[in-house]
């Protein structure tokens, strides 16, 4: 069979979108520049400050919808009623007059930490907040009785106002930019994608070699890898729909949660690829000539692409599957339901159920999702209230983020007067749009800050020293570099932080007017940027001592915990699915925290191992996929079971009692690998891993393997009890069959994940000879030389 080289074209959708809202950015810098530069007198007049309208517009615009638009223009609304009044009132108690250095440092820096304690404002409201202090207080000091109490403040609201407008119209012209529009475009998008990577595993399934096989599933990781990047996409924009309600009317009935629908394609996409991936030989033994019809029909294939791209349709108009197709598959899955399942063909069978799930049109029949902000009863009953030490904790980090804030914002407004008073609002302005509430690789910011303020400084006084007699076409060249940098802000070397700083360098250079010569306000630009962003990083330091990668194991030790719930709500359907989301969110924060991991340099640390974290999070990624698809066989066989007169409960007996086998493997070892990754010195793993499970140590080894066969050697007997119409029954057993394949599979997984805690524990302690045994740790300190 031979191989065709395939390129993932899915790709390339995401750039356009991106290439889109780097246009729209543009177009609402050009509406703020020509509204400030060229606008009407009392309009100019009030716009005395365009930074905060750029700051405010970038903020807002980078990479938005219409719907995420309003709701950034809500925020920068907020944001001003928050800060105004109170500057205002600070103004008229103490004069502009007699704003001093100090005094401008002692305001923002008891303004901020009022700012950065609540938790209901949203990180953007509070950027936009911390910007407005900074301008307000140090422009109190710079212009003096000038700065009116009242004027002053009103001035910044006035620019705000104008970044805010001109980010929407840009969202409005030349033609709205909904996300409605967006999410059924990229649903659409990510259908194909789906579908050609469910078309590559068939493939692969169908193959007659090995090797076929593995080429086929590697021509699939790029289509994975850009399928990953659509749903992360997907899930951001469609945040912006509420805020179109008078666009989606007609949706308000059957608006559907595109994270649960987007799940129930990406599952059992994963299940397949999984089930090749676990296939010994090729081609597979108990696939006969029907199923194979069956599977190669294009028919059905057609069918996959046209309703999972309709799921966003109104309820009532969903496209439901032809009736004959589960006939077909029934007379298809005949023959192999009645063959002796072993280790070598139950991967058939898995991939099969994964199959039948991905073209079962009930998993997209999912309850409406309702547009309002309130939540049902239910959803609060499930909400789990926090326990004391969480709230402790809680507590803390508000504090620390709101002490950090405001001593760093304090500092850099203090040392940047004391450096340049003309131009002291830089070095807080840089870091006021910077904070992010949780850790964040702090020196990656702080060099991706520097970097690009640089690159648009540089750009900015070449195109100042070029069209330095056409001042009114000036504005034109930073166009491009908009775009350009708005590009830049996806880059793995610059980043969001950086590509900010970069269009920003550049815009407060070339998109105004009376800042003197380019070169000096470039180099006293320059100059207080380092200020503003040595003081952020300074507070992070004092403030929270932690690297990243003590961060990632920390993650690890939580996702471990959450998997253990996972494991301990077995069969309790509702409760596992709960505790299935959470642990998602979990490693989607380890995946986060190890890249930020891989950023930040060690110094006289250890160099951070990516590799065993990395391979630890993807088997937790696998384990996630395993337990839903389980969750989802389990649900099937339940369904089934109503038709059925006698014999269920000796098969709900045999059921609970391999689950229950899974736990009680399983269990022991994650609460004790959760365990040892937070021992924090080598001499405290003797006492802290007493009773440590290695499940690859003697009998052990094949503990998935002896699990899934003792799980399969009675299904046919339990089966052959059950009282029911054939059909009925093969589905069940084929289902029953895939349960087991996952219970296996779950028990392996684990296994690699305990490899993965093994791996990091013996790279972090290069000098210490660390046995694993049975019982607990043995360790050797060896001498180093």
């Amino acid at each position: 069979m031979g191989v065709k080289v395939v390129a993932p074209p899915h790709a390339g959708a995401i750039w356009r979108e991106r290439l889109g809202s780097a246009f729209r950015t543009a177009i609402a810098c050009t509406i703020i520049g020509c509204t400030a530069l060229y606008g009407p007198d009392h309009v100019r007049h009030q716009i005395q400050y365009p930074s905060v309208a750029y700051v405010t517009a970038i903020l807002i615009v980078s990479d938005a919808t219409l719907g995420t638009t309003l709701r950034g223009s809500w925020h920068a609304l907020c944001a001003t009623v928050l800060v105004v009044p109170s500057t205002m009132l600070c103004l008229w108690v103490v004069g502009p007059a007699r704003f001093t250095e100090g005094g401008a440092t002692i305001a923002v820096a008891l303004s901020a930490f009022m700012v950065a304690v609540p938790e209901c404002l949203s990180i953007l409201t509070k950027r936009i907040a911390f910007a407005q202090l900074v301008i307000i207080y140090v422009g109190a000091v710079v212009r003096g009785r000038e700065a009116g109490p009242v004027s002053h403040p009103l001035h910044i609201a006035a620019c705000t106002a104008l970044g805010a407008s001109g980010s929407v119209l840009a969202l409005i012209l030349p033609y709205p930019r909904l996300a409605v529009t967006e999410v059924k475009k990229q649903f659409h998008t990510y259908t194909e994608n789906a579908s050609e990577r469910s078309s590559l595993s068939l493939k692969a399934f169908l193959s007659r070699d090995k090797s076929t096989a593995d080429d086929l599933i590697a021509q699939a990781e790029p289509f994975a890898k850009s399928g990953t990047t659509l749903l992360r996409h997907i899930n951001r924009i469609q945040e912006g729909i509420k805020w179109e309600r008078h666009r989606v009317r007609d949706f308000k009935k059957s608006f559907m949660n595109m994270g649960d629908r987007l799940n129930s394609i990406e599952t059992p996409i994963n299940g397949m690829k999984m089930a090749v991936s676990e296939i010994s030989s090729f081609p597979v033994n108990i696939i006969d000539n029907e199923l194979k019809t069956y599977l190669q029909s294009e028919q059905v294939k057609q069918t996959l692409k046209l309703e999972h791209a309709k799921c966003f349709v109104p309820f009532d108009e969903a496209v439901t599957v032809p009736e004959n197709k589960n006939q077909l598959f029934d007379t298809a899955v005949q023959s192999i339901t009645s063959t002796s399942p072993t280790n070598k063909n139950l991967p058939a069978f898995f991939f099969l159920s994964c199959f039948e799930q991905l073209t079962d049109n009930s998993t997209m029949n999912l309850k409406p999702e309702p547009l309002d902000d309130q939540k049902t009863n239910n959803n609060s009953i499930a909400e789990e209230p926090k326990n004391r030490e969480d709230l402790s904790q809680w507590r803390t980090d508000r504090l620390v983020f709101a002490l950090k804030c405001s001593v760093s914002l304090g500092l850099a407004v203090l040392l940047g007067m004391f450096f340049d008073k003309k131009n002291g609002y830089w070095s807080g302005l840089t870091i006021a749009i910077s904070f992010v509430e949780g850790r964040q690789p702090v020196f990656t910011v702080a060099n991706n800050r520097i970097q690009g303020t640089a690159i648009g400084s540089v750009y900015g006084v070449l195109g100042s020293c070029l069209l330095n007699q056409m001042a009114e076409i000036r504005f034109i060249i930073i166009l491009p570099w908009i775009v350009f940098t708005s590009l830049l802000q996806h880059s793995q070397m610059f980043g969001e932080s950086g590509g900010i700083s970069a269009v920003i360098g550049a815009l407060l250079i070339l998109g105004r007017k009376n800042y003197g010569p380019p070169k000096e306000f470039a180099i006293a630009r320059l100059t207080e940027v380092s200020i503003g962003l040595f003081c952020m990083v300074l507070l992070e330091i004092l403030l929270q001592p932690v690297r990243p990668a003590t961060l990632v194991k920390l993650q690890v030790a939580r996702c471990l915990g959450t998997l253990d719930e996972c494991l301990n709500q077995i069969p309790d359907i509702l409760l596992i699915n709960r505790s299935i989301k959470k642990l998602k969110s979990d490693i989607n924060g380890l995946k986060n925290l190890i890249r930020d991991a891989k950023c930040e340099p060690s110094f006289w640390f250890l160099p951070f191992k990516a590799s065993c974290y990395e391979n630890a999070q993807e088997q937790l990624s696998k384990m996630v996929y395993l337990m839903q698809i389980m969750v989802y066989n389990i649900q099937f066989i339940t369904s089934l079971s109503q038709s059925c007169d006698e014999g269920w409960k000796e098969l709900q007996e045999h059921i609970n009692g391999g689950l229950k086998t899974l736990k009680e493997t399983t269990s022991p070892c994650v609460k004790h690998l959760q365990k040892l990754t937070l021992v924090k010195s080598n001499g405290a793993f003797d006492q802290e891993s007493g009773g440590f499970f290695d499940l690859e140590s003697g009998s052990q080894i094949e503990a998935g393997t002896k699990v899934m066969d003792t799980f399969v050697q009675r299904l046919e007997e339990v089966t052959d009890k059950i009282k029911s119409e054939e059909e009925c029954k093969r589905k069940t057993l084929l289902h029953l069959y895939s349960l087991g394949f996952c219970i296996g599979c779950i028990v392996k997984e684990i296994t690699e994940v305990e490899k993965c805690v093994k791996g990091t524990i013996r790279c972090e302690n290069p000098y210490t000879q660390v046995e694993f045994i049975k019982p607990g740790y043995k360790n050797d300190t060896t001498n180093p030389s």
